[in-house]
């Protein structure tokens, strides 16, 4: 296909390269980097591209506009970092030599996950996929477009925790997109408050994705997973996935929501996480046993439906809301109770009998309370008198009347910044009298596991609600330096940035060209490929070739002057 720009003004198409539509001179700035499709690119003569949503080793998600019906939309261009090499000046993806197979067999699976999407039609809590179509050596898959925000940033802007109410009623409907996806076959396998929208009237619904090579370690492609978010299953080579892969991610989004903080993982094991009720989230003691069994590392263990999930956690626990539930494999249907007025009094004879031996009970504990409260407590001596035991209690209340009752003096929050926050868990004192609510954070500066900050300081009058929150540190953020040699300056940030170095942490330097090479790519850089480095802190240089250089051109020979010729000077003869 062509590789055009769509004018909004004219209405007309012009090459990708022009900066302004060459029919009408409206212009067309191009801000998505380079590698991408330029916005206001013109596909298929239906979809005009606008800007860059998200990069990820599948591919690149684009804004986009489509023409017939004026909607905007989503699209997914499938293009693997880790198997492509770049964009031709057509558009044209440019697969890697040696990764055609790879390549054709992802693509397959790519194309396979949305025809499978969109066989789903209308799916609550789901975004549609809409079409798919070929274009640049590649596939494309055009996504409903619904205007939201990211769970992520909807619990940003919340300024309390959520009840477990709340929180079940806002996923519900996430629980059902869930349900058919796995009713159709498919696994999402990238579930987490990234990839749940929230509308501006409060529904929610699943996007996010992606084939099972992307959510898995060591695969042809570079994987996107979640911590604290994917199942352990996920980053192992030798187990299988399932429907209780999506029970582990669905179970550490309501974690995160009722407790304020994510999962403590660490390649998504679970051991040493602590429950809810650990950290001190206030939910009734089966939900948190609830949650915690969904994300047990072993699949075997672990609840493994969404369904199951949903019925454990609305199911009535033993004993009151703050009882230990009683957990099943599977829990059975309740059977329906009989109209008022229906059954037979042989039917209900259990149940009068119960009544019966409850009403007893009650009237019992009243006799006794009512005998109780004749006998004085604070006398136990012979004397029963009535009036000696009025007398004593005006004297008592007198006294307490007059003695002024002291101001508590406010506890002062102790220092926990520079501790391991592993022993602030296993420290029992703490456990029970604070309310942690942890953030974590890359730090080249505090080591892994250790607190960087808290809030309130440290000398501060403990809160009311004794909750502390605490950034601990992830230590250093290293990333493995890709192969950007031999790439056009485009090429080589979206490569750079796709494996994580942030745009304004790369720089270039054009270097003279002795004629060997290709003017305007990569030849050399101060990190080599294979090598680790902090995107937070570290620098690249990147070393382009110049242009090529310009011949000296020849001097033209210098012409030798004519002999002189005798002309007679006047007077002389000829």
């Amino acid at each position: 296909m062509s590789y055009e720009k769509f004018c909004a003004g004219c209405q007309k198409t012009f090459p990708a390269a022009e900066v302004s539509c060459p029919h009408c001179g409206t212009p067309c700035p191009n801000d998505n980097p380079g590698g991408t499709l330029p916005a206001g690119t013109y596909l298929v003569e239906k979809y005009v591209i606008g800007r860059v949503l998200d990069v990820d080793g599948e591919g690149i998600l684009y804004e986009a506009i489509d023409r017939e019906s004026g909607l905007p939309v989503l699209i997914k261009e499938y293009l693997p970092v880790t198997l492509c090499s770049k964009r031709d000046e057509e558009g044209t993806i440019v697969v890697k030599a040696g990764s055609e197979v790879p390549y054709k067999t992802t693509l397959v699976d790519f194309v396979d996950l949305y025809k499978n999407l969109m066989a789903l039609e209308n799916q609550r809590g789901l975004a549609r996929a809409l079409a798919l179509f070929k274009a640049n050596n590649t596939v494309y898959a055009v996504i409903e477009y619904t205007k939201s925000v990211s769970l992520t940033d909807w619990l940003n802007r919340q300024t309390e925790l959520l009840s477990f109410e709340r929180c079940y009623d806002l996923l519900e409907p996430v629980c059902a997109g869930l349900t058919s996806l796995h009713d159709a076959g498919m696994i999402h396998r990238g579930v987490c408050p990234d990839n749940i929208r929230i509308t501006p009237d409060g529904r929610s619904f699943l996007t996010g994705y992606g084939t099972l090579a992307l959510r898995s370690l060591n695969s042809e492609l570079k994987p996107c997973l979640y911590e604290g978010y994917s199942a352990p299953e996920q980053y192992s080579t030798t187990e299988f996935q399932g429907t209780y892969t999506d029970v582990y991610s669905l179970a550490a989004v309501f974690y995160k929501m009722l407790a304020g903080t994510a999962p403590v993982s660490t390649a998504g094991r679970m051991d040493g996480c602590p429950t809810l009720r650990q950290i001190g989230a206030q939910v009734p003691s089966h939900i948190s046993k609830v949650v915690d069994r969904a994300m047990w590392g072993d699949v075997k263990q672990r609840i493994q439906t969404i369904p199951e999930f949903q019925s454990e956690l609305v199911g009535e626990p033993v004993g009151g809301m703050d009882a230990t539930r009683v957990m099943g494999t599977v829990p059975q249907a309740r059977k329906k109770a009989p109209a008022r007025g229906g059954g037979s009094l042989l039917e209900n004879k259990p149940l009068l009998i119960g009544g019966c031996v409850a009403l007893g009970l009650v009237i019992v504990l009243i006799i006794w309370l009512l005998i109780r409260g004749m006998v004085p407590v604070a006398n136990t001596s012979s004397d029963l008198s009535g009036s000696s035991s009025l007398s004593g209690s005006s004297s008592q209340s007198s006294s307490a009347q007059a003695t002024p009752t002291p101001t508590p003096v406010a506890e002062k929050v102790p220092n926990f910044k520079g501790q391991l926050y592993s022993d602030l868990q296993a420290n029992s004192e703490y456990q029970q009298k604070y309310i942690f609510n942890v953030t974590e954070s890359y730090s080249s500066n505090v080591e892994a596991g250790k607190v960087i900050s808290q809030t309130p300081l440290e000398g501060e009058d403990l809160p009311a609600d004794h909750k502390i929150d605490l950034v601990v540190s992830k230590g250093p953020q290293y990333i493995t330096v890709p192969q950007y040699l031999n790439l056009t300056s485009g090429d080589v940030i979206t490569t750079l940035t796709a494996a994580g170095v942030k745009r304004e942490n790369i720089n270039f330097v054009e270097v003279l060209n002795d004629g060997t090479k290709t003017p305007g790519q990569s030849v050399d850089g101060d990190r080599e490929p294979g090598s680790t480095m902090n995107p937070e802190t570290d620098t690249i240089t990147v070393y382009m070739a110049g242009p090529l250089p310009t011949p000296t051109p020849t001097p033209p020979p210098t012409p030798t002057p004519a002999p002189p010729t005798d002309v007679p000077l006047e007077g002389e003869e000829e």
